[in-house]
């Protein structure tokens, strides 16, 4: 009787080892997918190229800003620029871009006109052709003058080339006949503002800047080849 009771109890306890080695085998088993599982989605996450890309820019794009502003003859005083913008007001008259530097730096900008829209192709060099002013550098004077005719108005701040031609009498004023049937849009070669606060914003740049130059650089190739002489031969 002895015997069939340890006997009993022998199955008792290896049925109970058998359920523990099952139940240890399951819990392995899990353990050992949940770290797989965590191994994997960390995987994930530093393979983001988002995260991981060192080339990825978020700064703002600053091209055109750049462009704007890029010095165009690498000077560092303080001076001024027109260059053509291969535009035309309403009236077909071309349109040129004014732009002011100081330190080297572009601190203001305005839309001119020089010449009418008939005289764009005629001599730049020669005197009564109302052409628009031939390419090259200037002074600039610090004050103002009344103009010579009305059009120029009260305010006129002459210019003077600094190379031969036949053109004189040059400046800025302001172009009271901009965009008007009249007969009178443009100037008979000086460089016309758009607006009298324009003309205010200039005198106040030339009176704390005092620039060292203007350089034009308007010259239409287009209109160039349909005058008779060349450009060098035009004096």
């Amino acid at each position: 009787m002895d015997c069939f009771i340890q006997q009993l109890q022998l199955r008792n306890m290896e049925k109970q080892s058998a359920s523990m080695l099952i139940r240890i085998s399951l819990i392995s088993f899990i353990y050992l997918i949940l770290v797989s599982c965590l191994h994997s989605d960390g995987s994930q996450k530093t393979n983001n190229p988002i995260i991981s890309n060192p080339n990825i820019n978020l700064k703002p794009n600053n091209q055109k800003i750049e462009k704007e502003n890029a010095n165009p003859l690498n000077h560092f005083g303080n001076f001024m620029t027109l260059t053509a913008t291969g535009k035309t007001n309403t009236l077909n008259n071309p349109l040129y871009k004014l732009r002011l530097y100081a330190d080297g730096k572009l601190v203001d900008s305005f839309i001119t006109v020089s010449g009418r829209t008939f005289t764009q192709a005629k001599n730049r060099h020669k005197s009564g052709t109302q052409a628009p002013l031939p390419d090259g550098k200037y002074t600039v004077a610090t004050s103002t003058i009344p103009g010579a005719i009305a059009e120029a108005g009260e305010h006129f701040l002459p210019i003077q080339p600094q190379f031969k031609t036949g053109r004189s009498e040059l400046g800025f004023h302001v172009d009271p006949s901009f965009e008007k049937s009249n007969g009178e849009d443009g100037t008979a070669g000086c460089i016309g503002l758009t607006s009298r606060e324009d003309l205010h914003r200039l005198l106040a740049f030339v009176d704390k800047y005092q620039p060292e130059f203007l350089d034009v650089k308007i010259i239409d190739k287009a209109y160039a080849t349909k005058s008779k002489a060349p450009i060098s031969d035009r004096i």
